[in-house]
């Protein structure tokens, strides 16, 4: 063999060996790029799904759903609360005057005389305000108040509201342990029937009975909305706040 053979022979070989050296540190670099690419995915992905769910499960403050079907999380949501003990809830409402001054530091049920407004001595009144997400009509059944059934007043509806009137006779207002159905526009007064179409917001106005005790201001209320079959949106309140 002649020596430009051997030569060539031999540059082959270092050459091989070279290729032979820097093929597994390339082959280690695409795998960490590999791998980083893939644990940003993941970061990704987990942080939508964060999001989502905590959009979905909480609003604001004490705005929060705690449960109920699939149904009723996506379906109703709940806008904003007044529980108040004091007149004009929902600074909208401003001829209910929601001031009790048979208890003090509480929201009047049992205390209280029967089918008046707060401010003669009557149960006190309650506003929460929800929107139907859906896009068809829904259909109230009952709100229930830390377990306490409060059923729609079919006497209500196209009644304007009168505060002035001593008695719920005529469905001027809910009745002990009854709720009507509102406009959120504080311009519209007048009662409506249970349906509340898609996208609309309306205003609850909740009347608490006078079997039950009285309830303690600050404390936090357990408040689910039926839409019918048992399907329950459940909400956190608390008594004596707005939001």
């Amino acid at each position: 063999m002649d020596r430009g053979a051997i030569y060539l022979d031999m540059e082959q070989n270092k050459l091989k060996s070279k290729i032979g050296k820097l093929t597994p540190r390339k082959r280690r670099g695409v795998a960490e790029v590999i791998s980083t690419l893939l644990l940003v995915a993941i970061t990704v992905v987990g942080a939508v799904i964060l999001t989502s769910f905590i959009d979905e499960s909480f609003v604001s403050g004490s705005l929060a759903v705690s449960s109920g079907t699939d149904t009723t999380i996506k379906t109703i949501r709940l806008i904003a609360y007044d529980t108040r003990n004091g007149d004009g809830l929902m600074d909208t409402l401003y001829g209910l005057d929601n001031t009790n001054t048979a208890v003090a530091n509480q929201l009047c049920r049992n205390s209280c005389a029967a089918d008046t407004r707060p401010d003669n001595g009557g149960s006190n009144f309650m506003i929460i305000q929800i929107e139907n997400k859906g896009i068809n009509p829904i259909f109230l059944k009952n709100v229930v108040l830390d377990g306490v059934d409060h059923s729609w007043d079919f006497d209500t509806p196209t009644v304007p509201l009168d505060f002035t009137s001593g008695s719920s006779a005529g469905g001027v207002y809910p009745s002990d342990g009854q709720f009507s159905i509102l406009s959120s526009d504080p311009n519209d007064q007048v009662q409506r029937d249970k349906g509340i179409e898609g996208g609309e917001r309306v205003n609850l106005l909740i009347k608490l009975d006078t079997t039950n005790d009285d309830i303690e201001l600050s404390k936090t209320m357990r408040a689910q909305v039926n839409i019918g079959e048992n399907s329950l949106a459940d909400f956190l309140i608390e008594t004596g706040d707005a939001r």
